[in-house]
């Protein structure tokens, strides 16, 4: 079994760097094991595309879920764009793991490499998004629009942070100095929503910001994309649900509607800002006004 590495040495504030002589180490215990490092933005995804032409068997994301995010991006170009070509394993060592977590395999360095060899394949779902442009994007784990992307443009200018306490203090600074409650229509298969929200999030696991249950109910392969839509409350009401959103038990509140869906399309007046995977996908000077989000059933092995 051949198994190709991508690893991102900044994840981690620099443990990738640190790592990647302990990963090929431990890869020659169990079979042959190449490792890539990503030299840039985006890189990640051009070697995961190369893969299944080189004669990999499968490509493992050394990183955190911007890293797994690039190499799921390219090894769906690789299989047309509906699909993954190979199955994807995970080394967890970024400052944020939501995928990881979400499947219950924020293992040990030894135990994670081991399983890309020793592991059973587990089939997952994807989503889609697609902006009034025509710019297409896929994301393993979930998407935010509004208040929760401007807490992700707040997380790019931090350096000394990672991981729960950067995004956690992202979201403070957000209630403190930005509140913006846009109207939204939102079509939920068809059905649809007017209203003004804080934020609509989207998930396909549980779990994201490194630690916020925005979705606690989401299931990776219900070929369901879970939603949390937010009203506009007051900033005293916000920091009380942030305490629940932690546990995931603000599901029960009034405050915000929880649904399952397979298609979603949105529209504003007002430009959305919006990220995918922790990664902005359309900041405010975009000018995106209406996206539809889609279901990829059973789009991605994952060795669990």
């Amino acid at each position: 079994m051949r198994v190709k590495v991508i690893i991102n040495p900044r994840s981690g504030k620099g443990r990738g760097r640190e790592q990647t002589d302990v990963i090929g180490a431990l890869g020659k215990r169990y079979g042959e094991l190449d490792i890539y490092p990503t030299q840039r933005p985006g890189h990640g995804r051009v070697l995961a595309a190369a893969a299944a032409a080189e004669g990999y068997d499968l490509v493992a994301a050394a990183g955190g879920d911007g890293t797994v995010h690039e190499v799921v991006s390219g090894l769906v170009d690789a299989g047309g764009g509906e699909r993954a070509a190979l199955p994807l394993g995970i080394l967890p060592i970024g400052s944020g793991n939501d995928l990881a977590y979400g499947l219950d395999i924020l293992d040990k360095l030894e135990r994670a490499v081991q399983r890309l060899f020793n592991g059973q394949p587990r089939t997952v779902d994807m989503g889609r998004v697609t902006d009034d442009r025509g710019r297409s994007e896929i994301f393993h784990n979930n998407l935010g629009i509004g208040f929760d992307a401007i807490v992700v443009m707040r997380t790019e200018t931090m350096k000394r942070l990672s991981g729960f306490p950067m995004y956690l203090t992202a979201v403070m600074q957000t209630i403190l100095f930005h509140y913006g409650a846009p109207p939204m229509e939102i079509l939920f298969d068809g059905e649809a929503v007017n209203q003004r929200a804080l934020f609509l999030y989207v998930g396909v696991g549980p779990r994201g910001g490194s630690g916020f249950l925005l979705t606690p109910d989401a299931l990776r392969d219900d070929d369901q994309l879970d939603t949390c839509t937010v009203n506009p409350v007051g900033r005293v009401t916000m920091l009380y649900m942030l305490t629940r959103v932690m546990k995931g038990t603000h599901v029960t509140s009034r405050h915000v509607t929880m649904r399952r869906n397979r298609e979603i399309a949105v529209r504003s007046p007002q430009p959305m800002p919006m990220y995918v995977d922790g990664e902005m996908f359309a900041y405010p000077r975009d000018n995106v006004h209406e996206v539809t989000i889609t279901s990829m059933p059973a789009a991605l092995q994952v060795m669990v």
